[in-house]
């Protein structure tokens, strides 16, 4: 498949052209990978994770009980908020529309161990990056994302992006607090073997994070 070899272009054009939700949610998280690992940074990133974002809302728009769709749309306009302008994300609302996103997802899946790791992501980021501005507004909280953290794990706790982005979210939350739990889960990730080109990438960042919390 060209999405496990790495050509992540093809596999978004492919599964575009099914028309169906699911093909679009591929779409979605294809172009998303490709945007945040492989494309340089700047304008390139900023029509690929719109056109992801495009994608993630016409899967929406074809199955709305789709939990991938929900779960690529907010995937995609994560990325597309991280390299475009601060009204931008506030005007149109990116910061609560990815969290609606994420929240559906788990509606509609209680068990998805991803749809609980976007949740404790949005929180953890969130008030990484806003702090009292994100509890104010967004109602961003570190009691929300360490539940979601547990859940993430409960459910998927063999998988890399799971053991990754947990890690990563406790960091974020407080690396003196949870930097013991957050290093056994980088640990673990690191551990597991990569399935595919995108596991690839998740185990650069793995090894990226573990160098800066002075792990070898």
């Amino acid at each position: 498949m060209a999405r496990d070899n790495g050509d992540f272009l093809t596999a978004a054009e492919i599964a575009a052209e099914l028309n169906t939700s699911d093909g679009y949610a591929l779409a979605a998280e294809s172009l998303s990978v490709y945007g945040y690992h492989i494309a340089a940074a700047g304008e390139e990133q900023e029509e690929i994770f719109g056109a992801a974002t495009d994608y993630g809302m016409e899967s929406v728009r074809l199955d709305p009980q789709n939990v991938q769709a929900h779960l690529q749309l907010a995937h995609a306009m994560g990325r597309y908020a991280q390299v475009v302008g601060v009204l931008e994300v506030l005007g149109n609302r990116y910061v609560t529309r990815v969290r609606d996103a994420v929240e559906t997802a788990v509606e509609l899946d209680p068990d998805s161990a991803l749809a609980h790791l976007g949740i404790a992501v949005w929180h953890a980021e969130a008030l990484d990056k806003a702090g009292i501005v994100a509890r104010l507004l967004f109602r961003a909280s570190s009691a929300r994302a360490l539940e979601h953290i547990d859940l993430a794990l409960e459910y998927g706790s063999e998988l890399k992006v799971v053991q990754l982005e947990t890690g990563y979210s406790l960091l974020l939350l407080s690396e003196r607090r949870y930097g013991d739990r957050a290093l056994q889960l980088l640990r673990a990730a690191r551990e597991t073997p990569n399935r595919n080109v995108w596991d690839e990438f998740l185990h650069e960042r793995v090894l990226e994070s573990l160098a800066e919390i002075g792990e070898c």
